[in-house]
């Protein structure tokens, strides 16, 4: 009888102990893989700084040339275009990588963080195709008055979504420095 007794005590301590490991990785926290695709979007997002600063210095250049260099204007707009269009893709990238990690088994403190930054680059995104504009009216426009036209209204487009992406990035900074615990694996 006793050995029955010490079989069931060591039967019910092994089952408690399966039980615990099991619930612990139905639970499984993966803030660490979560870190690993923010660090890869953070990655992407230099990637992509660096085309727009390559932008901008083109746009400027264009934006220097006088009508007798127009063709020279149209050129750098071209290479401006392309430039902001592999941005434009480093930005949605980005929020790719944050949109993935979003999914995973985090702190709600996390998720809510990554998802504006998800919002944050998608306007991003958004901003830098209509930065695109600018470059692409100069190719486009027949007169100096239409290119000014379309090119202030993208500058004023871009300075709304550029405000609203900031607005974002420091709704999600705020999350971030207010539970900073939520960041890390327990």
């Amino acid at each position: 009888m006793k050995l029955n007794k010490n079989i069931s005590s060591a039967l019910f301590t092994v089952l408690l102990l399966v039980a615990v490991v099991l619930a612990c990785n139905k639970t499984a926290d993966e803030t660490d893989k979560a870190n690993k695709l923010v660090d890869e979007g953070n990655a992407v997002v230099q990637d992509g700084k660096k085309f727009l600063t390559d932008d901008e210095e083109k746009k400027a250049t264009m934006l220097r040339t006088n009508v007798s260099q127009l063709a020279e204007a149209r050129t750098l707009a071209n290479e401006s275009i392309r430039a902001y269009d592999q941005a434009e893709e480093k930005c949605k990238d980005a929020a790719a990588k944050y949109g993935e990690a979003s999914k995973l088994k985090i702190n709600d403190k996390f998720k809510e963080y990554l998802a504006l930054k998800v919002k944050e680059y998608n306007k991003r995104a958004e901003l830098v195709e209509t930065l695109k504009s600018t470059p692409q009216a100069l190719i486009d426009s027949q007169s100096r008055s239409s290119f000014i036209s379309r090119a202030n209204a993208a500058t004023e487009k871009a300075e709304r979504l550029g405000k609203e992406a900031d607005d974002l990035s420091a709704q999600a900074e705020k999350i971030q420095k207010d539970n900073p615990d939520s960041f890390k694996k327990s």
